[in-house]
């Protein structure tokens, strides 16, 4: 597994039983967004929780393939980079699917006292074993666009500039978690660029570091981190934000909620690709709500996610020493959002 993901990400996602409930992780701050760990690593973490806690508690369960096909994660307080209390409480034990709770726990910082920081339901069951009645369904509400070639992704010169760009990630120095992806969505030349409200992308799993390139596939459990990353939607709501206040500080969009919907598992190989349609639904009193669509090469479903987030000052990201924000932000913490242009 680790030639897959990549080591980094593995030992990132690394959980470590402690007892049949109880379980440790250690967050690591390469795969956060200041200085809290990113939504999306957090759902891989407990994607692999659960994992995990079927693998040592019920191996046969699910045939022996027992994994995440719904999670329903709520970002109840800020989380921090260090070690982490996770536990898992089985609701249901099924044949078909089973159901369990899993939390996330972590010291408070004025106290030894363990504070639920993320927690949520989880539906488990075997993708790879399903059977049943299958119908071919295409959704008149919701389109979506034809997969691009991927040659169109691999290039930065000729005819492929038109359709695709490398996204460059706004201030990197904030946005760790980002870092390690690739991301190409569509010039602004290309044809398909004007689709009110969409941002459509494909990304693979690759970085630099030390002077060398870093490469990896992806897996189930790097989907569901890349099901919380969309860096080219984010960046031009923040540049507008940016223009309104007068600054150019970073800005945080942390995660309230996160439901994920897994369609097919992804094979043990990996995949390069995998495409994101990225849909911006409101942005309403400082709330975003976003909804992704993610497909592999083939154009079969993987994964649907739907999200809502804050738009806030990343002042309050900091675990350190805050810094001076402008007048406006230091009155409301939460972005007032209007006439966004996406």
């Amino acid at each position: 597994m680790h030639s897959t993901h990549t080591k980094v990400f593995e030992d990132a996602i690394t959980v470590v039983p402690l007892s049949s409930y109880t379980y440790s992780a250690n967050l690591n701050s390469g795969w956060s967004i200041g200085d809290v760990p990113h939504g999306g690593y957090l759902a891989a973490v407990l994607y692999r929780l659960v994992c995990t806690h079927f693998k040592h508690n019920h191996p046969r369960r699910h045939a022996g393939h027992a994994a995440p096909i719904s999670m329903q994660l709520s970002f109840v307080r800020r989380s921090n980079v260090g070690p982490a209390h996770l536990e898992v409480k089985e609701i249901k034990l099924g044949s078909r699917v089973s159901t369990v709770n899993v939390t996330l726990y972590q010291r408070s910082q004025s106290s030894s006292e363990q504070m639920v920081k993320l927690t949520g339901l989880v539906t488990i069951s075997s993708l790879r074993e399903e059977a049943g009645l299958s119908v071919p369904f295409n959704c008149a509400l919701d389109t979506v666009p034809e997969i691009p070639t991927l040659t169109s992704c691999q290039t930065s010169k000729g005819a492929a500039a038109a359709l695709w760009k490398l996204v460059e990630i706004p201030h990197p120095e904030f946005r760790k978690a980002t870092g390690h992806v690739e991301t190409y969505v569509r010039h602004k030349n290309s044809q398909a660029f004007q689709r009110h409200g969409i941002s459509e992308q494909w990304t693979r799993l690759g970085w630099k570091q030390d002077d060398e390139n870093v490469t990896g596939r992806w897996t189930n459990e790097a989907a569901a981190f890349l099901l919380d990353v969309f860096p080219s939607a984010l960046a031009k709501l923040e540049s507008q934000l940016q223009s309104e206040i007068g600054t150019y500080q970073p800005v945080w969009f942390p995660t309230l909620t996160m439901n994920i919907d897994f369609k097919k598992e992804i094979p043990e190989g990996g995949e390069e690709w995998l495409y994101s349609s990225v849909a911006m639904k409101q942005i309403k009193n400082g709330r975003t709500d976003i909804q992704v669509v993610l497909r592999d090469a083939l154009g079969e479903l993987i994964a649907l996610a739907s999200q809502a987030g804050l738009v806030m000052s990343s002042d309050r990201n900091s675990t350190g020493p805050q810094r001076t924000a402008p007048e406006k932000l230091r009155r409301n913490s939460v972005y007032e959002v209007e006439n966004v242009k996406l």
